[in-house]
């Protein structure tokens, strides 16, 4: 018996199965690593730069409209790229406009304010949509300290006794149930 042709016919099956399962991992992991790729393509993960309006929707945010001039827009798009905004730049139809509108939603405001006034552009106010927002809202109940600590007029008073209030509370139960006897009416 050649015990060095068993151990080499049995290290040579051993390698052949390592390798086997090494490309069936790598093959596995390649059709994983596709598939991610394509639904990273597909899902448009884009988040800095100009994108569709569609893309905007997506974050269901408040939408954000700045009218800028055209000839700026070269430079708005170099600066928000730099700043991280998202926004789509919508002109009209015609071609004919100076004015390009850029939308974007709130999630993107404080980026958008930056450029434009690195552009050289006011920022925009707040609309008087807030404003109607606050003027709706339901009256303010107590704070979270008045009603735990009880800061009302009942503070100027004197509080009453905690006895006094034992007594009357006595009274009004022997009145409406009969003093009984302790002991006597349990049933063991």
């Amino acid at each position: 018996m050649e015990v060095s042709g068993e151990v080499a016919d049995l290290l040579v099956k051993e390698g052949l199965q390592v390798a086997e399962a090494a490309a069936k991992l790598a093959g596995k992991g390649a059709v994983n690593a596709a598939a991610l790729l394509v639904a990273l393509l597909k899902g448009n993960y884009k988040t800095v730069g100009k994108v569709g309006v569609e893309r905007l929707n997506k974050e269901n945010a408040e939408a954000v409209i700045v009218p800028i001039r055209a000839e700026d827009l070269s430079r708005f798009e170099k600066l928000a790229r730099q700043y991280g905004a998202l926004y789509a730049a919508v002109q009209s139809n015609d071609g004919h406009s100076d004015v390009v509108h850029i939308i974007s939603n709130v999630n993107y405001s404080a980026q958008l304010n930056t450029v434009l006034q690195v552009m050289g552009y006011e920022a925009p106010e707040r609309g008087h949509a807030n404003e109607s927002k606050k003027a709706q809202a339901a009256p303010r109940e107590k704070s979270y300290q008045e009603r735990r600590s009880g800061l009302t007029a009942l503070q100027t008073e004197e509080k009453p006794s905690v006895r006094d209030t034992l007594e009357r509370l006595k009274a009004v139960a022997d009145k409406a149930v009969p003093h009984r006897e302790r002991g006597k009416d349990k049933v063991r």
